[in-house]
């Protein structure tokens, strides 16, 4: 499954990128995710979370360059992107969860050596 969903992210996102690492989000009790990892030359970081309906997330993340990145979730053959930017070493916002499948964060590499990308969200009252 995880692997499909790469391959689908891939194809989203028009680049072919050398390898995925695919994270699925665990929240701890407080609702608070955090990771951090190290992307080698076209590789892509897709780290994705289901919460019920309406639930909310700030979002931070730091980068050691500027990255293409963007937030997107999967309606049936469709891909919605809520928020996506050309290049961005770092960005925050609010995420609201409207549609009930999982919805990702994605960084890919298009820089000329690996870099490190850091990401904390935060589940926030309704």
């Amino acid at each position: 499954m995880r692997a499909a969903l790469a391959l689908l992210c891939l194809a989203a996102s028009g680049t072919a990128a050398a390898a995925a690492q695919v994270v699925d989000i665990a929240w701890t009790p407080e609702g608070r995710f955090t990771h951090t990892a190290t992307l080698a030359l076209r590789e892509l970081l897709e780290v994705c979370g289901k919460l019920p309906r309406g639930g909310r997330v700030a979002w931070s993340f730091e980068a050691g360059a500027p990255l293409p990145f963007n937030i997107h979730v999967h309606q049936g053959k469709a891909v919605v992107y809520p928020a996506k930017l050309d290049k961005a070493e770092k960005a925050q916002g609010l995420q609201v969860f409207d549609a009930e499948p999982a919805h990702c964060w994605m960084w890919t590499n298009t820089a000329a050596e690996a870099v490190k990308v850091s990401v904390e969200l935060q589940q926030t009252p309704r």
